[in-house]
């Protein structure tokens, strides 16, 4: 006669298929349930501290001594546009930095206002262009937002899928513009003011916000690739500040913006 008591090894076979089948079922109801992760660096691009003001960048080595040369490069930006004054960053810069420094500066202004990214790498492929900068001790250039502005549709037509379009290629040319001007100067420091959000004023701005930051970042990560080129941060100088350093176009900056722009370039010059 068979006794009902089951052995202590069934026992053990039983708990663990039990346990088998549990460890499968939870894994079942994953696989189908959607789980979102928060990337942290993706939510803190998004609402950026006021209060935290990046890094002083270390200041450029630039001779003492002399006439400072300073080319411009690039886009309205760089033109000025928006400035009731006509100064612009640039102009508020050179006033700034003679004083601080005690040294007169040669400036050229080769931005055009419109110009896209792709503009500027056939620029610099003019003769004269070539020569300014190969005299240059310091060169500035701003350059992305007609990219991505223009690319995605602008204010009434903006579109998610062509602004990363834009964007790509974007980091394309920035790329090329970083390698040529190197190419043709070795040695001067290279300031490239990077992007607040273009669309900062408009109904886009949440939508768009975190894409213009990773430009950023990649506009940093191929800066670093090359000697003496420096990411000048914008984005902070205009987050939740439109109104205040905004022209009545929403998209440049007025002469307080500028000024805070001009700023932020002498942390690095002085």
């Amino acid at each position: 006669m068979l006794s009902s008591k089951k052995h202590p090894l069934t026992k053990w076979l039983l708990l663990l298929a039990c346990l088998s089948f549990f460890a499968l079922l939870v894994g079942f109801c994953f696989a189908f349930t959607p789980v979102h992760l928060a990337d942290k660096s993706t939510s803190e691009l998004q609402t950026p501290n006021e209060d935290q003001t990046p890094e002083a960048p270390p200041p450029a080595i630039l001779p003492t001594t002399g006439t400072l040369k300073v080319v411009a490069l690039g886009d309205s930006l760089t033109r000025g546009l928006g400035d009731s004054s006509g100064l612009g960053y640039i102009g508020i810069l050179k006033q700034k930095a003679e004083k601080a420094r005690n040294q007169s500066i040669q400036l050229s202004n080769l931005a055009i206002s419109g110009s896209e990214s792709g503009d500027v790498v056939n620029q610099l492929k003019q003769t004269n262009v070539k020569r300014l900068i190969s005299e240059a001790n310091l060169i500035l250039f701003t350059i992305g937002g007609n990219d991505l502005f223009r690319q995605s549709g602008g204010i009434f037509e903006f579109d998610l899928e062509k602004l990363l379009d834009a964007s790509t290629q974007l980091t394309i040319n920035y790329e090329a513009i970083v390698k040529q001007i190197r190419s043709i100067n070795p040695e001067a420091p290279i300031f490239y003011t990077s992007l607040y959000n273009p669309f900062g004023d408009t109904e886009f701005k949440q939508e768009s916000s975190t894409h213009v930051q990773e430009w950023n970042n990649e506009a940093t990560t191929i800066s670093a690739r090359y000697p003496n080129v420096l990411v000048i941060p914008s984005y902070d100088l205009f987050w939740n500040k439109e109104k205040a350093y905004l022209y009545t176009d929403h998209f440049h900056p007025n002469h307080a913006g500028y000024e805070r722009i001009a700023d932020r370039i002498m942390q690095a010059i002085k």
